[in-house]
């Protein structure tokens, strides 16, 4: 986790690539607010760290290389991962400004954007598998990669990644436009937790499309973890180099784009999903 957060530092600042207001948080000193709540406040980076962290614990590195192989891991990482989301309510509502409520209501509508589309993304990975088991899902693609057999739901993984991750073109809750939103309230401690917990949200939301579509820890050569790290550095870069491509996208835009085209093609790749598996095409 900590070489996947140092990394994704290092490749941000590679890119100059600015993630809202985050790379300009105030590490230095603490931002003292009049009106902020005592508890909700400082809650907020507390709470999205700890479900980046705990979210790790699913990410197979290795066929016995994981924190804790549950039966229900995908599930159980779906959940947990939008503890981020929690922690920007309780930051930006705790905060008491018009900018940080603002970025709060705008990030609970980019959430309500990719929730169902990223649910449709995983779905069809979890059917070919047919297990919610992160290390199952990974034996699965033994003899082909996810994305072979379904390219459509990994183009979906990527756009609904980059919109959870609050990555360019999705990053507008966060940017100079509502004056970098809740971040631009925070400073020293907790201005530091959300830097390492927004790097460590992309880096687990990578991880992840490596499980579901690019075979996990498989590979010829190199040790399991070794390969784990290549797909999911692989896949972190190609997400950021392609949200780079196209224009930052208000929240209503975000919202079009998803009830138009993500939840169609996502319901799509899901047909063909069933159609395949009742081919007799994928894992048996």
């Amino acid at each position: 986790m900590v070489v996947g957060v140092a990394f994704t530092f290092w490749l941000e600042r590679a890119l100059t690539l600015a993630v809202g207001a985050a790379q300009s948080l105030k590490l230095s000193e603490d931002v003292v607010l009049t009106h902020a709540d005592r508890w909700m406040y400082p809650a907020g980076p507390i709470s999205a760290l700890f479900g980046v962290t705990v979210a790790a614990a699913v990410l197979p590195f290795g066929p016995r290389l994981i924190g804790a192989d549950l039966g229900i891991g995908a599930f159980y990482f779906i959940v947990v991962v939008d503890f981020v989301v929690l922690g920007v309510a309780l930051s930006g509502w705790g905060a008491g400004t018009r900018n940080a409520v603002e970025s709060f209501y705008r990030i609970t509508a980019q959430l309500v954007s990719y929730v169902i589309p990223l649910g449709l993304a995983y779905v069809g990975a979890l059917m070919m598998a047919a297990s919610l088991s992160t290390t199952q899902i990974v034996e699965a693609q033994r003899d082909v990669w996810f994305i072979v057999l379904q390219p459509l739901g990994f183009i979906l993984y990527l756009v609904t990644g980059l919109m959870q991750a609050y990555r360019a073109p999705f990053y507008e809750p966060l940017s100079e436009h509502l004056g970098g939103g809740f971040l631009n309230f925070v400073g020293g401690w907790k201005a530091l937790m959300w830097r390492a917990a927004l790097a460590g949200l992309l880096f687990v939301i990578s991880a992840m499309g490596a499980v579901l579509y690019l075979g996990g820890w498989l590979g010829p050569w190199l040790p399991p973890p070794v390969w784990m790290l290549l797909k999911t550095f692989a896949l972190m870069t190609l997400m950021l180099w392609l949200g780079r491509r196209f224009k930052p996208l208000s929240t209503a835009q975000m919202l079009s784009l998803s009830w138009r085209i993500l939840i169609p093609a996502g319901l799509l790749n899901v047909l063909v999903v069933g159609g395949l598996i009742l081919a007799g095409v994928g894992p048996q």
